[in-house]
């Protein structure tokens, strides 16, 4: 089969290599459609690694190993390969754990499927696991839809797979106001901000100061009828020193009565960040979690795709906009490098691998 490799220059070079076999627990895909994301221009200069680094597929699948249950030769499927291992989506054939595998319906089209594993696991993990908000099954998100009651959320990063990901589950679960920072590119997710429950998008690049987004962010909180006017959870999608340096003030406060102190996440390991505000907690989410040897991790993945599959069928969750590269594995290196300089913006950037070259 043709295997794309990713150098640290972020050129490719595509090798023939034997089609993998799965292991127990997981299972073998034809790759239709692989997507790339952000970590695929970082990780090969961060750590030197040169790999198949796809982790979003898009595919069918083409045999299970032992243990596999719920899946069989054919069915649609998108899943999140395992980061950092063999066998990554920019492949004609991958492998991925069945549990961070999920069905995809005949209305999503592969290449919509494709935006959707690793943001949106990232994004579940976010919100549900590190912020610790109620999933949208849970007694208290259906009765904060019935009852009306307000818990805050800040996600900064609307226009990213990640930040429309987290809006779109949020509102999923009930969880309002929304207060999303992003741009003009954002617009893309403003039907799923409802303004009668305080819902926002706030365009950051408005504002000609810091003190301006924050005093804009702070105020949003307030009209959308948080409790005391205040937000107590933030996820960062952008996870530079500065975002998160803002989120913290925009948030700062007291802990409450039971000692509960505000709470950022980030995607980027960190923290600390010089200058932000002490009496907020900084923490960071590890998609990679859904793939630990635990069980009861292994039960986010399967639950989450359950869900995410669901999603799909029933319109509360929708495929990220993307582009697609012309020449398949050919051009995997111009979107990696159209990531890293700013080219593609607001969009995933796929690779169709029927295009793959000879």
């Amino acid at each position: 089969m043709k295997e794309a490799i990713v150098r640290k220059d972020l050129s490719v070079d595509i090798v023939h290599s034997p089609i993998p076999k799965p292991k127990p627990g997981h299972v073998l895909i034809k790759v239709i459609v692989a997507g790339s994301n952000p970590k695929d221009w970082k990780l090969p200069a961060m750590f030197g690694t040169e790999i198949n680094s796809g982790d979003d597929i898009a595919g069918t699948i083409e045999a299970v190993g032992e243990d596999v249950v719920g899946f069989r030769k054919g069915d649609r499927v998108a899943a999140f390969h395992e980061m950092r291992t063999a066998h990554g989506a920019f492949a004609e054939y991958a492998v991925a754990p069945y549990y961070t595998t999920f069905h995809i319906p005949d209305s999503t089209s592969y290449e919509e499927a494709a935006t959707i594993p690793l943001a949106a696991y990232t994004s579940a993990c976010a919100l549900f696991q590190d912020l610790e908000l109620p999933e949208p099954w849970s007694p208290l998100a259906k009765s904060a839809g019935k009852k009306g009651i307000k818990r805050p959320l800040i996600i900064y990063g609307a226009s990213t797979a990640t930040g429309a990901f987290a809006i779109k589950l949020a509102a999923a679960a009930n969880i309002h106001p929304i207060i999303a920072v992003g741009s003009k590119r954002s617009d893309f997710i403003k039907p799923f901000l409802d303004e009668t429950k305080g819902d926002v998008l706030i365009d950051y690049t408005a504002h000609l100061t810091e003190e301006s987004l924050i005093k804009a962010i702070q105020e949003a909180v307030k009209k959308g009828g948080a409790p005391d006017g205040r937000c107590w959870k933030a996820y960062d999608t952008v996870s530079e020193d500065k975002t998160i340096r803002l989120v913290t003030n925009a948030i700062a406060g007291p802990a409450d009565a039971t000692g509960q102190r505000p709470r950022v996440t980030n995607i980027f390991l960190k923290t600390e960040v010089e200058g932000s505000d002490p009496s907020v907690d900084i923490v960071f989410s590890m998609v990679g979690q859904v793939h630990y040897e635990d069980e009861n991790d292994k039960l986010i993945g399967v639950i989450w795709g359950a869900a995410f599959s669901r999603g799909l069928r029933e319109g509360w969750l929708t495929p990220h906009p993307y582009m697609t590269g012309k020449d398949g594995l050919e051009s995997l290196s111009e979107g990696l490098q159209g990531l890293r300089d700013g080219k593609i913006r607001a969009q995933k950037c796929l690779t169709r691998l029927d295009k793959a070259s000879a």
